[in-house]
């Protein structure tokens, strides 16, 4: 089952571990021409590019959880990867919902990488594929899950917001996840919550301030309780902020008027969310600006509350980068000049960086 990917090789995000000066990926290969595939976990020397010792390390001679196996032609790597730790955390989904998958996180210590771990869950199905990836509070990784089935009505790890102990290591308990009372009807639906990585938002003045932000397909924006996620429950706030799938990557701000969220509600518009600093917190509405094309949004600011400006590339639309006002959503930047398009964007999946006063956005080929 080759599903939407082709060819197969690099597709979830890379990270850096600036300690070790250390690039690590994964990536899917067909070492014998495509009879078989491999997925590898990479972890190359920064400075000379060379795989470091002890790298790559197999998925799928790792990966076992409680009697399941990781079928590597199967299982895709999609979201970007997250290291919380000395622990590298790389998260598997499917191929278009190809056979029998389950959603997996494996992780592997930086500095002993035979040490691997692996979860997976208990259902079919649950692919962690949210391209926004592994998240993380300084102690512990979160991920969502999308949808599973042949549940029989029992949940099994699926549309569901996950918080770890070090490992990874699920507890079970209630104050460690997260899934909407409705989660067997979003099943059905193939209404995904995992279709975007859970944001962790710090809300001063809120109780509880330290929250985790979800979106689904179902077009519901969640609000949880980042300390007792509450199992299968009802959330702190939800609200409907759009009529279609949010499949994206969200981003977190604050100015002088709140702390807003900014996420990519279709490829024709960009929103945004405000929380409320009140007991508890709230969700209400923001600015919204239509677009050609938008990827996922990535924020600036002067001093970490100043002059915010939530930036989106017109991917597969106008190619152009595009800055917002992060309180009012007027325009700061119009996509530059004539000559200035990014060819080769992609969906939700292209977002920017910024280092040094410059934005950088991965393109068709080219930076």
């Amino acid at each position: 089952c080759q599903g939407n990917i082709d060819p197969f090789g690099i597709t979830g995000t890379p990270i850096i571990d600036l300690a070790s000066r250390a690039l690590f990926f994964n990536a899917m290969i067909t070492p014998d021409g495509g009879v078989t595939q491999k997925h590898l976990i990479f972890s190359l020397n920064v400075d000379t590019g060379d795989i470091n010792p002890g790298w790559p390390v197999d998925v799928g001679a790792v990966a076992i959880f409680n009697g399941i196996t990781f079928t590597p032609s199967i299982q895709v790597q999609r979201p970007a990867l997250g290291i919380v730790g000395n622990i590298l955390y790389v998260p598997y989904g499917s191929l278009l919902d190809c056979s029998l998958y389950h959603g997996w996180l494996v992780g592997v210590p930086i500095n002993n990488p035979a040490g691997a771990m692996a979860w997976a869950t208990s259902a079919i199905g649950g692919a962690v594929w949210g391209v926004g990836g592994v998240a993380s509070d300084g102690t512990n990784p979160f991920i969502t899950t999308g949808n599973t089935k042949f549940t029989g009505g029992n949940w099994g790890g699926g549309e569901a917001v996950i918080r770890f102990q070090p490992g990874p290591i699920f507890t079970g308990s209630s104050d460690d996840y997260w899934a909407p009372v409705n989660w067997l009807t979003l099943d059905d639906q193939d209404l995904d919550l995992g279709s975007s990585g859970p944001l962790l938002v710090d809300v001063p003045d809120a109780t509880p301030s330290g929250l985790v932000v979800a979106f689904g397909k179902d077009g519901n924006a969640y609000l949880l309780d980042r300390s007792h996620l509450g199992g299968i429950s009802q959330p702190v706030d939800s609200s409907h902020v759009f009529n279609g799938f949010i499949t994206q990557a969200a981003a977190t701000y604050r100015t002088n008027q709140g702390t807003f969220v900014a996420f990519r509600a279709s490829r024709s518009m960009l929103s945004t969310l405000r929380i409320t600093a009140t007991n508890p917190p709230a969700i209400m509405s923001g600015w919204s600006v239509t677009r050609d094309g938008c990827g996922s949004p990535f924020v600036t600011s002067t001093g970490g509350t100043n002059n915010a400006i939530v930036w989106v590339v017109g991917s597969q639309g106008d190619q152009r980068l595009h800055g917002y006002d992060g309180d009012t959503g007027a325009v700061v930047y119009a996509g530059g000049g004539a000559n200035e398009l990014m060819a080769g964007t992609h969906s939700y999946t292209t977002t920017g960086i910024v280092a040094r006063g410059r934005i950088y956005v991965a393109g068709g080929n080219r930076v």
